[in-house]
């Protein structure tokens, strides 16, 4: 018996051990092990985007914009903007002055097959192309042919929206001395390149010169003679060249002329065509929009900055649109925006110009950006 018991109880011991080691959990070691792996994932936009928070009010996602206005390159080299010489079928110009422009619809000019379109920093902004345009050379087939679209309106305002918060973005008019709350008094929201000694576009440069290009003095720096400050920051630290000033920027929204907003001038309604109009009275002009347009592409956030009380005093732009108590007219309209090198204060993140039709191509002053969705790689 003895010897039985020396036997039997280290079989019991290991049995015993056995049985409570099958059924107690795993160690973390071994729980870490079975659960699937998750690798980090990257969200990232293509070459010359920045990628911009979405915005609920605009219903949009995150998405990636154009950093720079559209630009055309050869496919031989896709990375340099084409800036096309005097004489160039493909330079946008007049009586031998360059706009520095690319002139999309020159004899051999469109940008495909060996050409793309592309952003950079280099090179002139794409111009003289349309929106829309039924045979298809237009900004909305240029965005399609690199799986991009064209900006759309909720697109552009999310930006603005955005870039208004920043105060980096809240300067002195000649792009010094940022940094103040948004709506300070005597500073702008950074409107851009926006009056110009040269009457041309220019080239962007790097992102620590703001001012690039635009000084007479040859310095490139904010606060050099005559400097304007060409970028903006949105709240995730990315930075957007041009979006207000330099050029026009096509956005793909249309409107029909009854449905422009009207304004009013020293207490009298405007009739007609109405060069400019601030979005609240107050502003560096008389004439004062006194509503937010009709129909589906308009209202207030279609257009307007987020404070009410904001007009060109706070560099946010101003408005180009029709303005009767009557019309009836369903001629659409298509938007564009930002202004341009030679409108002052009208320029402005907000800036919205509504007499363009569509199908206007030959324009030296007006550009395009696309849009596309972030890329997620593991």
């Amino acid at each position: 018996m003895k010897y039985l018991l020396l036997v039997l109880v280290p079989i019991l011991i290991i049995a015993v051990i056995l049985l409570l080691t099958h059924n107690s959990p795993p160690s973390p070691k071994n729980l870490i092990t079975a659960l699937p792996s998750s690798a980090p994932q990257i969200v990232s936009c293509p070459p010359g985007f920045i990628k911009v928070p979405g915005n609920p009010l605009y219903h949009t996602s995150d998405f990636c914009v154009m950093k720079y206005d559209a630009k055309c390159a050869l496919l031989a080299q896709p990375e340099v903007g084409l800036a096309p010489a005097l004489g160039n079928p493909c330079l946008g110009a007049a009586a031998g002055h360059s706009y520095n422009t690319y002139k999309n619809n020159g004899p051999g000019c469109f940008c495909t097959n060996d050409r793309q379109i592309i952003s950079t920093s280099s090179g002139y902004p794409v111009a003289y192309v349309p929106m829309i345009k039924s045979d298809h050379r237009d900004t909305r087939n240029l965005c399609s042919s690199r799986g991009w679209h064209l900006i759309t309106n909720p697109e552009w305002m999310t930006i603005a929206r955005n870039v208004e918060t920043v105060s980096a973005n809240w300067c002195n008019p000649d792009g010094t001395d940022c940094g103040y709350p948004p709506g300070t008094p005597g500073k702008i929201l950074a409107n851009g390149y926006y009056k110009s000694p040269y009457d041309q576009a220019l080239t962007a440069g790097p992102d620590n010169l703001p001012c690039f290009g635009t000084t007479t003095d040859g310095s490139d720096v904010c606060g050099g003679k005559n400097s304007q400050k060409r970028t903006l920051t949105l709240t995730n630290n990315e930075i957007v060249w041009d979006f207000a000033g330099n050029v026009w920027s096509w956005v793909d929204a249309l409107v029909q002329r009854k449905d422009e907003p009207k304004s009013r001038t020293a207490g009298k309604l405007d009739y007609g065509w109405i060069v400019r109009s601030e979005f609240a009275p107050g502003g560096l002009i008389p004439s004062t929009l006194i509503d937010n347009g009709q129909g589906p592409s308009m209202g207030y956030d279609a257009f307007r900055p987020s404070n009410p009380d904001w007009n060109s005093r706070q560099g946010v732009g101003r408005i180009y649109h029709w303005s009767s108590q009557t019309d009836s007219d369903t001629t659409e309209y298509a938007f564009i925006r930002g202004g341009n090198w030679k409108h002052g204060m009208d320029d402005g993140a907000f800036t919205i110009h509504l007499s363009p039709v569509p199908g206007k191509e030959n324009i030296n002053d007006v550009s395009f950006r696309c849009v596309t969705v972030p890329q997620i790689t593991p």
